[in-house]
């Protein structure tokens, strides 16, 4: 019988690099496309957040017959003014009853057993929380939140046209946007009882809610200050607010600029969203605005009654 042998040739050097290269490339293809689609996921997460927190709105100006104010002094059984945010008030309708129950309007939000350990402050509810932003380091003993009512107007502003500046530049004790400021005058409750019929611009033209996410870090232009932080980040804070003035990309203490989103996250719209940010309009709905958008488009969308013509959204 004759014996057959078989030659069994490896990979050359050569061969083998070339599979290498081969394969890192078809991971840095297949890299972008990952991020790309965990992305859309977190901004879908986040549209359903605001969404939620929208209806919650809804839903208590079905019962209470206005929306919540965005800063509410309330006078208290003792007859002392505290101060609260329109965040206590939207629990019930996100599933947060409990959390509401053990909420105590008789203190100041950050007062005693609301900040104290075990008390609501100290909560995290994720429907407060866009999943793209940062989330570790931001408080050390308060659950925090990425979406705030969208309520004034920084003035002056010499980046407003002078076409938009009739409509911005008179001012409004009880806010200009949808969740108003119930103050204390004359040692009486004096509400600003927004509704839904109040908002003569159009529930569809107004927004209510914007993301202003990642405080209390603080971040400009899409890279994080460490040497400073800002206070809105807790959910309770009635000073979270966001008030519209724009940011110069240039300069970080400016007080106004001409890019309204994703610029800075203090007062201003800003998302970790490539090319934007959500907001939740009046209605409920919930779009997606542009980086691009005007200063003065934002300001048309935030007036709730001033009777100016929504130029562009997006």
């Amino acid at each position: 019988m004759r014996a057959f042998s078989v030659s069994r040739r490896g990979f050359t050097l050569i061969e083998l690099l070339v599979v290498i290269a081969i394969i890192a490339i078809l991971i840095g293809l297949l890299l972008p496309a990952v991020q790309k689609v965990r992305e859309a996921a977190a901004r879908a997460k986040c549209s359903n957040n605001i969404k939620q927190l929208g209806l919650a709105l809804h839903g208590y100006h079905d019962v209470a017959g206005e929306f919540p104010a965005a800063r509410q002094q309330y006078i208290n059984n003792a007859g002392v003014t505290k101060v609260h945010s329109w965040t206590p008030r939207a629990l019930p309708y996100i599933e947060q009853e409990p959390l509401f129950r053990q909420y105590n309007f008789n203190l100041n939000w950050d007062e005693g057993a609301n900040a104290g350990a075990g008390g609501p402050l100290r909560v995290t509810v994720s429907t407060f929380l866009c999943p793209s932003a940062p989330q570790d380091g931001r408080h050390a003993n308060r659950g925090v939140g990425d979406y705030a009512a969208t309520t004034e107007r920084t003035w002056p502003n010499s980046y407003v046209s002078a076409a938009q500046a009739p409509f911005v530049s008179t001012s409004d004790p009880y806010y200009i946007g949808v969740l108003g400021h119930d103050k204390v005058t004359g040692g009486a409750p004096d509400k600003a009882k927004h509704t839904i019929v109040g908002i003569t611009d159009g529930t569809s033209n107004t927004m209510m809610l914007a993301e202003c996410a990642g405080r209390n870090r603080r971040f400009f232009m899409g890279k994080e200050d460490p040497t400073q932080t800002w206070s809105g980040g807790p959910w309770a804070n009635p000073d979270a607010r966001i008030q519209i003035g724009g940011c110069d990309p240039t300069n970080p203490s400016a007080a106004t600029g001409p890019v309204a989103i994703n610029c800075v996250n203090d007062k201003e719209i800003y998302a970790f969203h490539t090319g934007g940010a959500n907001v939740c309009m009046a209605d409920g709905s919930v779009r997606f605005l542009k980086a691009s958008i005007t200063i003065d488009t934002v300001l048309q969308l935030l007036t709730r009654a001033r009777g100016e013509v929504v130029s562009g959204n997006d």
